[in-house]
């Protein structure tokens, strides 16, 4: 009899399979061999695809139904939203998060931990006045949006209404300022994100 080696991933995750009920002639085993994914790489970068992929095919389709006006005004909202119910849920879980600079800058870093893979960050500077970071990698959105070819609808970067929300949130009272200083036709980028008080 041979014996399948479920992928690590599989047993981590395990309680999110609980409830799956196979035929009996099917090969439970093997499907899940064959097909769920051999590695937490793997399992976010598939993760993160679906996400870009979900955000370009619902703009695309908005552009077809509403004009292309309406991409960039899409984006721009569901983005901002995004920041905010991030902002909030942040605020929720975390009762000690005094809302201001360094709690924005908490709330990027838990983003690009749990939802921007791709992305890294490269902190400038951080105090209660100012905060200043380079947001590099490979940018999802723009790769996703270049093949539908509505990247050219957008405001790079998508991201900036993000950080926004996230800051209207908390109430705080500030000036984003975000620059592109790269964004290549293989959607690397890097991205100067700086946040001081007014």
């Amino acid at each position: 009899m041979n014996s399948i080696q479920l992928p690590e991933t599989f047993m981590a995750l395990s309680d999110f399979r609980k409830n799956d009920v196979y035929l009996p002639e099917m090969d439970q085993d093997q499907i899940i061999s064959d097909f769920f994914p051999a590695t937490f790489t793997e399992l976010t970068q598939r993760l993160s695809d679906i996400t870009g992929a979900f955000y370009g095919g619902l703009l695309k389709q908005a552009g077809k139904l509403y004009g292309e006006e309406a991409v960039n005004e899409l984006s721009t909202a569901f983005m901002y939203d995004l920041g905010s119910k991030m902002a909030l849920r942040n605020l929720e879980t975390k009762p000690g998060l005094q809302p201001g600079i360094v709690a924005i800058a908490k709330i990027l870093i838990g983003a690009v931990f749990t939802s921007s893979p791709e992305y890294n960050f490269d902190f400038k500077e951080l105090n209660d006045h100012r905060v200043e970071l380079l947001i590099k990698g490979v940018d999802r959105y723009h790769k996703i949006t270049q093949s539908l070819q509505i990247a050219g609808l957008l405001k790079w970067p998508v991201i900036e209404p993000f950080i926004q929300g996230a800051c209207d949130t908390m109430g705080l009272d500030v000036l984003l300022e975000m620059k592109v200083l790269k964004l290549n036709p293989d959607s690397s980028c890097a991205y100067k994100v700086i946040v001081t008080e007014k």
